[in-house]
């Protein structure tokens, strides 16, 4: 039965409410008892254990740490392309990209060729919302990534674009459903939106009046500030929305997703402690505790959804499409808002976790996967999965779990949107700039392709490119077929892509075609791939790993003849050469960095390659260098030993004599 509609104030009120994450105990009307038991689905962006185990043990988030302790947790599996469209949309639908259709943050306008804001027109099946919706449940969605224009539910809907992250500006028709909502949306946004500096200053160790001058100053999204700012409103916002529409409506499933715990990543994991030696000491203290502090509000949220499943009768499901990296694997080699570098930061594994009615508490971690959190989902509230649907409930969870059907969603599920306003490419272009600040766009790609007239959008360059990363992934012929079809498509949009030019080259070296391989490996890098020297160095690696010792040669010594001055390249075809015997060459390959280097890698190479052409005295100077940089290198001290002793063992020997052989 469809629900009552509010009005067009709905989310207006009079007086300011509490802060997200703080709300009287008796603020709010309980749904019926006796009625179906309600799923509240709470999807929180890289959400990941290792940060979230560390702030719940040292009482930061001690709604998580009771969630953990009452509750069933996984590590959840995601998949390459880590990225959060196209993830969001399979943890919507239970399928894969090359399925749901979306593949990147922009898409194709089949009529003018422009590239656009993502929307929910590229995506190809009902998602779980619509399949409820259809089988007389009612729902309620607040900010899931690419859902605009709004989708016709029997409830309410509110696309991602009431977010101020990254639609700040872009039109809001087609926001909400039902239409009248969208008011009552902009007037929250205008409320909970406005973050203050003073607000601010509670998240960076920063001066009031120097955080009124850098928002100021900013222009726009590259300034830090700015974007936390929009990660709290963002926060604050979508809560706020997704909250009082769900006590106004009481769904049967409720769907509510998160964006800053993924941007509030890129711009301070670096920054929390342990400090990194690439960060200064004032970084550091201004910014050390800004995750905590973010976190902390994060957690105040989720007690208010935990305080509705308690007092509804809820199943309450929070999940990422990913985890993020805050330990020992940060890098300061790889900027974590570098376009090229940004998704190094994305760890595979995410967190799923499940609270309240009819869960299976458990102290043990499980296991599951991306594909699985819908068809937990659908079995829960009895709703059929589509039929290329991969993944199973989580029975772990929930024991007894039975299995949902499948069926042709596509064929037998209708989904209706509101009417939008077309994006306008002064928007599209100030969309794009917000997607570059966060990392998300490299800056070369075009910003119009040839229309195609179709009823659908079409995929741009990255998209086709991300589809080709993916079916690789998978594995089997037909599937890399799909994949160089796929990279075929991404190089006729953008012939020097240099993502889709490595991406190819891998594909070839998968199936064993080393030539075509190491061709497009360095295609990739003239046109521009980052960071050639790692790439250079894994490739060798791997070849080194699967026995090629030829292949691996090649690509050592075309990397050093393009990259002379790469020490890690010429060291790395030194000890290859070395490896093989080849010690006059390999001293010539590495005489350039003798008086230079002060890497103790280079200086033990150079030790090893003068000890095989036996310059003895020289190869103990080299590694007594190396001991004088980093002097915990214990073979080191013993191979130098050995070679002193030999030394000292010639100079006691009679003049005109011979060692014994050895």
């Amino acid at each position: 039965m469809p629900v009552a509609r509010p009005s067009a104030t709905a989310l207006a009120t009079s007086a300011p409410p509490p802060p997200v994450g703080n709300e009287a105990a008796d603020s709010r009307r309980h749904r019926d008892p006796g009625r179906r038991t309600p799923v509240i689905w709470l999807g929180l962006d890289a959400l990941d254990f290792e940060l979230v185990d560390r702030l719940a043990a040292e009482g930061r988030m001690p709604n998580w740490k009771r969630l953990e302790s009452e509750g069933y947790t996984a590590r959840l599996k995601s998949y390459a392309p880590i990225l959060s469209p196209i993830l969001w949309t399979t943890l919507a639908t239970g399928v894969g990209p090359d399925i749901h259709g979306v593949l990147d943050f922009q898409q194709v306008d089949p009529k003018t060729g422009d590239k656009v804001p993502i929307s929910g027109n590229s995506r190809k099946l009902p998602a779980i919302w619509n399949v409820a919706s259809a089988s007389g449940l009612t729902v309620g969605v607040v900010g899931w990534w690419a859902t605009h224009p709004a989708e016709e539910v029997n409830g309410f809907f509110v696309t991602d674009h009431a977010s101020p992250i990254l639609f700040e500006g872009l039109p809001k028709q087609g926001v909400a459903y039902p239409a009248a909502l969208a008011g009552g949306i902009e007037q929250v946004a205008a409320r909970d939106g406005a973050v203050t500096s003073e607000e601010l200053a509670g998240f960076v160790a920063t001066p009031v009046a120097e955080i009124a001058a850098a928002r100021a100053s900013a222009g726009g999204l590259p300034n830090d500030l700015v974007l936390l700012s929009r990660a709290i409103a963002a926060t604050r916002v979508q809560s706020r929305i997704g909250l009082e529409l769900y006590d106004r409506y009481l769904p049967d499933l409720m769907m509510l997703y998160l964006e800053g715990t993924d941007v509030v990543g890129h711009l301070y994991a670096s920054e929390i402690p342990p400090r990194m030696s690439c960060v200064s000491d004032e970084d550091f203290a201004r910014h050390h505790g800004t995750v905590d502090a973010y976190y902390a509000l994060v957690d105040g949220v989720l007690g208010q959804w935990m305080r509705r499943a308690e007092e509804d009768g809820a199943t309450l499901i929070v999940n990422s499409d990913h985890g993020f990296k805050w330990g020992n694997d940060r890098s300061c080699e790889r900027g974590s808002l570098n376009p090229e570098t940004a998704g190094f930061w994305h760890r595979l594994e995410g967190v799923f976790a499940a609270w309240g009615a009819r869960v299976q508490k458990s102290s043990r971690r499980g296991q599951a996967t991306v594909f699985d959190v819908e068809p937990t989902v659908a079995a829960l509230l009895g709703l059929p999965v589509d039929r290329h649907s991969s993944g199973v409930p989580v029975r772990s969870a929930f024991p007894g779990l039975t299995a949902p059907r499948r069926a042709d969603l596509a064929a037998s599920i209708p989904v209706r949107r509101l009417a939008a306003e077309p994006t306008s490419p002064k928007e599209s272009s100030e969309y794009a700039q917000k997607l570059r600040a966060l990392g998300y766009l490299s800056g070369g790609e075009s910003e119009r392709a040839t229309p195609s007239g179709a009823d659908r959008p079409g995929l741009t360059e990255v998209a086709w490119n991300n589809l080709g990363v993916y079916l690789s992934t998978l594995g089997g012929a037909e599937n890399l077929r799909g994949a160089e079809r796929a990279y075929e498509k991404s190089l006729a949009m953008w012939p020097r892509y240099p993502s889709a030019l490595f991406n190819f080259a891998v594909l070839h070296r998968i199936r064993g075609d080393d030539r075509a391989a190491i061709d497009g490996l360095f295609r990739s890098l003239e046109a521009g791939q980052p960071d050639p020297e790692r790439a250079i160095l894994d490739w060798a690696l791997y070849y080194n790993a699967t026995s090629k010792s030829a292949r691996e040669l090649e690509v050592l010594e075309r990397g050093a003849g393009k990259y002379p001055e790469s020490e890690a390249i010429q060291r790395a075809l030194g000890m290859r050469l070395f490896q093989g015997r080849n010690c006059p060459r390999a001293d010539a390959t590495l005489a350039r960095f003798e008086t230079t280097t002060r890497n103790p890698q280079t200086l033990n190479a150079l030790a090893l390659v003068k000890a095989c052409l036996g310059r003895k005295e020289e190869a103990i100077a080299f590694f007594r260098r190396s001991l004088d940089l980093d002097p915990n290198q214990t073979t080191v001290a013993r191979s130098l030993g050995v070679l002193e002793g030999e030394s000292r063992a010639r100079r006691r020997e009679p003049q005109g004599t011979s060692p014994s052989p050895r």
